[in-house]
């Protein structure tokens, strides 16, 4: 009987934790996001630039994200950098990893109060 119990309060904790989890990490509508517009670079020396192209500026955190696809497991963050302050047209942010290939996706995200949402995307 004791298993039993166990085995329950480990569900519930479980679905509780999962539902807390999206709660914190919910995608926001394309109405919520702020609008912001992002360029990306590669430059011949393997850096990539991330420029904040125009639209509003950004007082909540960004995030700029390179994932490397795989076919069959999920994708793989190869390299994460936060924009610091308030992120506002013109400005640049340079990122350099050896890990970077041609072909891997950037993600730019942006975490507001109420969720997430990401603004731009292109392929190296």
């Amino acid at each position: 009987m004791r298993d039993g119990v166990a085995v329950a309060v480990f569900v519930v904790a479980l679905v509780g934790s999962v539902a807390g989890f999206g709660a914190v990490t919910s995608q926001l509508s394309a109405e919520s996001a702020p609008e912001a517009d992002f360029a990306v670079s590669t430059l011949d020396d393997g850096r990539v630039v991330v420029e904040h192209a125009g639209g509003e500026p950004l007082e909540a955190t960004v995030r700029v994200l390179v994932y490397e696809e795989r076919r069959f497991l999920p994708d793989r963050t190869v390299h994460a950098s936060d924009w610091n302050g308030t992120v506002r047209p013109g400005e640049r942010l340079r990122l350099e990893d050896q890990r970077f290939e041609p072909g891997q996706r950037l993600v730019v995200r942006w975490y507001g109060g109420d969720g997430q949402a990401n603004l731009a995307s292109a392929r190296l």
